[in-house]
């Protein structure tokens, strides 16, 4: 039994219907070598692996009047049936048959009486899709990330199931109570200790933009222009994603000493966003900003719930020049990490009491507050590192990853970026209603990159990379 942490909780308050709170992915395969996969060997083969992870097999228990943070509990009735599940496409317009069962499924909230998670197996034909999905209050990306690692496998043949001595463990409600009166009794300690977790984020803050007050300093919460992703969310999601050459990434990276494969990744999606909204007239005059989580998670942790910290770039889309803009958005990373080190809102957040975070939050999604205020930030970037080598699920070859995460009032677009291989997948997430407006804006990805690229070479003829 394991209680959320305020952080998790928060994820829980955000859902309604409207707004699935969960993270996914999108996984495609080729057939094995041994013959084709069905859905009784995929579903037999995640059932050997459950032991990889807890989030499997637990499921969320609160108390009476919701009075505390809820816990993690065994799932005594637990049924793989409910979770793992097949769905077939035919031949003929098998695309558009997967785009809509792919939105159909990332725009459906998991069942809360189960285990929180849901694969769907995609029978194509000669080859096969895996639609995965968590919610953000069980994992955050680096958690899916160590399960998927244990999922799948680098060698093309089997592999023997994990030993399984799995006993599910009754719920203690009485333990529960007892926590929850310690937690009164602890309560004014805890308020201290929020104050003062507090104090030393703003402090350290004023610190820090007060040396920098010559300078451009990281965004501010709730500070960011008003965009056409930064209204009501309604439930219809829409996910697409481009598939980018890594290498011709790399390549842009080694032109600029000291810059990073994520600094160019941010430039690629500034280009893209700054494209769309120019298409549509609403390109605002001050810069867009984009929240990137900070995983915090160390190794020897069980990998479940979130350990991740906000920090906010500015993606510089005022600025014209995709070369300049890549300069400007590689100084505010190298700051905004700087600030994210010593202001840590992440502490702040777990030393709120329980019943503070959840009615501010649950006010924030009932109420739809999010579309009266101004945009804590525009966008989520979140960047999800994957295998060089390739991977396997039970024989069967990895060919692709997309990644999932949830959008909000006021924040209506995500891009998960993942790494397989020779390519570097960035998967946006919105909605109908957005896609609409703009219903290119994969394509705007790849043209952002060979923008980028055809600017950096030109700025260094002499080290231009060929072969793209």
């Amino acid at each position: 039994m394991q209680q959320l942490s305020n952080m998790d909780a928060t994820f829980l308050n955000l859902e309604s219907k409207s707004t699935p709170m969960h993270i996914g992915c999108i996984l495609q395969f080729s057939n094995p070598a041994d013959g084709k996969m069905t859905f009784a060997r995929f579903k037999n083969h995640i059932a050997s692996r459950l032991s990889i992870s807890p989030v499997f097999r637990r499921k969320l228990a609160t108390l009476p009047l919701n009075v505390d943070l809820p816990y993690w509990v065994d799932d005594r009735t637990f049924s793989i049936d409910n979770h793992v599940k097949e769905h077939r496409i035919s031949a003929i317009s098998s695309q558009t048959q997967r785009e809509t069962m792919v939105d159909q499924f990332f725009s459906e909230t998991l069942d809360p009486t189960i285990p929180l998670w849901e694969m769907r197996y995609v029978d194509m034909g000669n080859s096969f899709n895996v639609l995965m999905k968590f919610h953000h209050a069980a994992l955050d990306g680096k958690a899916a990330e160590k399960i998927l690692a244990g999922l799948l496998s680098p060698t093309s043949t089997s592999i023997e199931a994990d030993a399984d001595s799995w006993t599910p463990a009754p719920p203690s409600y009485t333990q529960m109570t007892a926590n929850k009166l310690r937690g009164l009794y602890r309560s004014p300690k805890k308020i201290a200790a929020f104050g003062k977790s507090l104090g030393h984020a703003l402090n350290n803050s004023y610190r820090l933009r007060q040396r920098d007050r010559s300078h451009s300093t990281p965004p501010h919460f709730f500070l960011s222009p008003a965009t056409s992703f930064n209204g009501e969310v309604k439930h219809s999601r829409r996910i697409r994603s481009a598939h980018l050459s890594l290498d011709k990434i790399k390549a842009i990276k080694s032109l600029y000493p000291g810059y990073t494969v994520n600094d160019v990744v941010l430039a690629i999606c500034s280009g893209a966003v700054r494209q769309h909204l120019t298409n549509t007239n609403k390109l605002p005059n001050t810069p867009i900003v984009a929240m990137a989580p900070v995983s915090k998670r160390l190794d020897n942790t069980d990998g479940t719930g979130n350990s991740i910290s906000a920090m906010l770039v500015s993606l510089a889309t005022d600025i014209d020049s995709a070369t300049d803009r890549l300069h400007a958005i590689h100084r505010n990373a190298v700051q905004s990490k700087e600030y994210n080190k010593e202001v840590s809102m992440e502490e702040v957040i777990a030393h709120l009491p329980s019943w503070s975070s959840s009615l501010v939050v649950k006010a924030y999604t009932r109420l739809r507050i999010g579309k009266w205020l101004k945009p804590v930030f525009n966008m989520i970037i979140t960047n999800v590192p994957g295998s060089p080598v390739p991977l396997y699920l039970d024989g069967a070859k990895l060919k692709s990853m997309e990644g999932m995460a949830p959008i909000v009032d006021g924040m209506g677009l995500t891009m998960v970026v993942t790494s397989y291989l020779d390519t570097l997948t960035i998967a946006a997430t919105t909605t109908i209603e957005t896609a609409k407006e703009s219903p290119d804006l994969a394509g705007y990805l790849q043209a952002s990159l060979d923008e980028l690229y055809a600017a950096a070479t030109a700025d260094h003829p002499t080290q231009a990379v060929s072969g793209f």
